[in-house]
């Protein structure tokens, strides 16, 4: 059996959005999808306080030949006791915030790089085999499922009980979210060029759907009927990789997004033009706060951008290691290293307050809810780390 594989190791004991009333209750700091909800911009209103200790982890994952040497893109996904995600070993799990234990699992075909997404009764997801799950929250079983013909790389949204998924050859689709049924399909043309492992999820402003491509493109669409609304090609001719990896934010009036090896930019939400570029691209999606931007660059650092003009207010340097996507709560920036663990730092200066190093990779991102820091390492531990 699965269960009698899996290592529970103990060391103690925002933006949420449904649609109808569900059996599963709602809470105030759940975080249901990647970056916390629709506008993915990873603000938590919660409060955190440096940490002192794991509260638990769990290794998901069966045993492997020493040689092969897997790396985990799924971020967990939280709403009250419940977390789910992936895994490269084709497995996604419910956990209980409680103690880390296993409530259920489903199997998959290929691996699963995408990060869930919580609605109602449901969790939705994909897979490498290009398939969108949909399962019951309550025992795992399947509700329905839909073939997209692509790696399903990034995270679904739910929005008003329309399901928007993308995926790696550069579809965007509309999935009724209780029967499946496909609404509308974009599709892009001509993607060329090297390709970073990666994947835009899309985001919703409530007046639109913004996705991102490997071709370098950055696109508007109505959410209704998938009509093109604006695109912008954000990568030079000269780019060696032009994806845009990156969620787009929409922040007001201003949409921010960056590709892999070249700028963040600030659009204009209308229609795309440019308000400001600054020359240091990433992989990873920005937090938005108040008065800044804070970009986990792909040259190995992180950066709070003035949101206004793009002026660069400092820079934090990373040794080795490039930022997974940024989470901003209470005056911090949690985020996770490519070489070894996880690290807060100060939002008004930039400074190290706190990090922790597991002993391998954290690539994707971070989930924060209700007081505790979820992550899931490439050593295929996953991580409740309380902060309250």
């Amino acid at each position: 059996m699965l269960n009698s594989r899996l290592r529970s190791i103990t060391a103690s004991l925002f933006f949420s959005f449904t649609f109808h009333l569900s059996p599963f209750t709602s809470f105030a700091f759940d975080w249901p999808t990647f970056q916390g909800g629709p506008l993915r911009n990873g603000v938590s209103d919660e409060q955190f306080r440096i940490p002192d200790r794991v509260g638990w982890r769990v290794d998901v994952r069966e045993e492997l030949p020493p040689s092969y040497k897997p790396v985990e893109f799924s971020v967990p996904v939280v709403s009250g006791d419940e977390i789910y995600v992936g895994t490269s070993i084709k497995i996604f799990f419910r956990l209980s915030a409680r103690d880390g234990s296993i409530v259920w699992s489903f199997k998959t075909p290929e691996g699963i790089e995408s990060t869930a997404t919580i609605s109602e009764d449901s969790v939705f997801f994909g897979d490498n085999s290009g398939t969108l799950y949909a399962l019951q929250r309550k025992d795992g079983s399947l509700i329905w499922k839909h073939e997209s013909g692509g790696e399903i790389l990034s995270s679904p949204l739910l929005v008003k009980g329309i399901a928007y998924l993308s995926n790696a050859v550069g579809e965007v689709f509309a999935l009724d979210a209780y029967t499946g049924k496909k609404l509308w399909q974009y599709k892009r043309s001509g993607q060329k060029g090297y390709s970073i492992r990666g994947s835009s999820s899309p985001s919703h402003d409530g007046s639109n759907l913004y996705a991102g491509f490997s071709d370098g493109f950055v696109v508007a669409l109505n959410p209704f009927d998938g009509a093109l609304l604006w695109e912008k090609r954000l990568a030079e001719a000269k780019s060696q990789f032009k994806d845009i990896d990156a969620s787009p934010v929409p922040d007001g009036d201003s949409l921010y997004v960056s590709f892999y090896d070249g700028s963040l930019y600030s659009l204009k939400a209308v229609d795309g033009s440019i308000n400001w570029k600054f020359d240091a691209g990433g992989a990873g999606t920005p937090a938005i706060g108040k008065d800044a931007v804070f970009l986990p660059s792909s040259r190995g650092s992180v950066s709070s951008l003035d949101k206004i003009t793009g002026k660069q207010n400092w820079a934090h340097k990373l040794e080795k290691a490039i930022a997974s996507s940024i989470i901003a709560v209470d005056g911090y920036l949690l985020f996770g290293l490519s070489d070894n663990g996880v690290k807060a730092i100060d939002a008004e200066k930039g400074e190290e307050k706190w990090r922790y190093t597991p002993g391998s990779g954290v690539y994707n991102g971070l989930a924060y809810s209700n007081g505790n820091l979820y992550f899931i390492s490439n050593g295929g531990f996953i991580y409740s780390i309380p902060c309250k």
